[in-house]
């Protein structure tokens, strides 16, 4: 009984302590100061280090003690170190970005376009993957849709219209689900084989946005929405809402986003934050009353015309809102990561 016990306690693992109680100290000093400029997507580019800290800590843990709690301990510290370095400070793309940032395999380009006279409405479902996209209105077009796409295997391009509405289905590839392990998703592919995706200003537009990969820069400014879901994963991603009546569900998930708000209209939005960064940015003169429910998230107003609400917990509101013709009611879901509003 005494050799068994012994065997049990020969191989003790120090590595999953010390990382939790990084991650645990982490999460505390970002609620009493929060930082919001962290690199997110930086450090899931690197998930697949942590298997090599975790086999290193298999191996370690088959010499005799105590060296093997000793180098456990350590491997463990390096770990924190490196992935809090890349959190704070990024990759920079000194060594990461000169190699992943050119076209992996071979690409072809398409140019798309889809027209439908006499349409009112547009219900547009569009995914964008790696390398990333630039989305905006179309000034001089009669098109609904129009531009231009690279693809390595396959895209997904459906059209459709029935009397005054149309529908239309832009994707990566027909097999529209999405791991976020494949390496594709998580390359910086820089300038290279974007997206250039224009949709019309002309019909009124019920927009659903998916950013899977890369880097998204969505202009929707000039846009007529009549409602707008954007939801951003493994992509670095920029975000300008139009102006108008429509409600809108934004959701942020492992990634850096920055969002500027609508100038003028009447407007419910309801942000999730599941992981990563998001900072807002509230036009001059815009009304607003801002909600947030954090968890293990943090929550920062700049903005000085922004202030709390007596008697309210966590609620922040612009003055004179209540009478406000323009306004913007704004509800917070941030589960872990951080929101900053200026």
């Amino acid at each position: 009984m005494t050799e068994l016990k012994h065997e049990e306690h020969q191989h003790r693992s120090l590595f999953g302590p010390i990382v939790l109680i990084a991650i645990g100290l982490f999460f505390l000093f970002s609620q009493l100061n929060p930082v919001t400029d962290l690199h997110w997507l930086d450090v899931l580019r690197l998930w697949s280090l942590m298997l090599v800290f975790l086999g290193l800590n298999i191996l370690v843990l088959q010499a005799p003690r105590p060296y093997s709690t000793y180098l456990s301990g350590l491997i463990a510290v390096i770990a924190v170190l490196v992935f809090g370095y890349v959190l704070l400070n990024g990759l920079g793309g000194r060594w990461w970005g000169s190699r992943s940032s050119q076209a992996i395999g071979d690409w072809q380009t398409d140019t798309i376009q889809f027209a439908a006279p006499g349409v009112e409405t547009a219900l547009y479902n569009i995914t964008i993957g790696p390398p990333g996209a630039d989305l905006y209105a179309l000034e001089d077009s009669r098109n609904l849709i129009e531009g231009t796409v690279f693809y390595q295997d396959d895209y997904l391009f459906g059209t459709g219209a029935s009397g005054s509405k149309a529908t239309v289905r832009l994707a990566p590839q027909e097999d529209a689900e999405t791991w976020v392990f494949w390496p594709n998703y998580w390359r910086d592919y820089g300038e290279a084989n974007r997206w250039q995706v224009g949709l019309s200003l002309r019909v009124l537009a019920a927009l659903t946005v998916e950013t899977v990969a890369g880097v998204a820069h969505l202009d929707l400014q000039g846009l007529r929405l009549s409602s707008l879901t954007a939801t951003t994963n493994a992509a670095e991603s920029e975000l300008l809402l139009p102006g108008g009546d429509y409600d809108a569900t934004l959701v942020n998930n492992a990634t850096s986003t920055a969002i500027t708000l609508p100038a003028d209209g009447r407007h419910a939005m309801d942000l999730q934050v599941n992981a990563g960064a998001v900072t807002l940015h509230l036009p001059p003169g815009m009304a607003a009353r801002v909600e947030v429910d954090h968890a293990l998230g943090s929550f920062t107003a700049s903005n000085p015309a922004l202030q709390p609400v007596p008697g309210e917990e966590n609620v922040w509101q612009t003055a004179g809102y209540a009478a406000a013709v323009d306004r913007i009611d704004l509800t917070i879901h941030i589960n872990v990561g951080s929101v900053a509003m200026d």
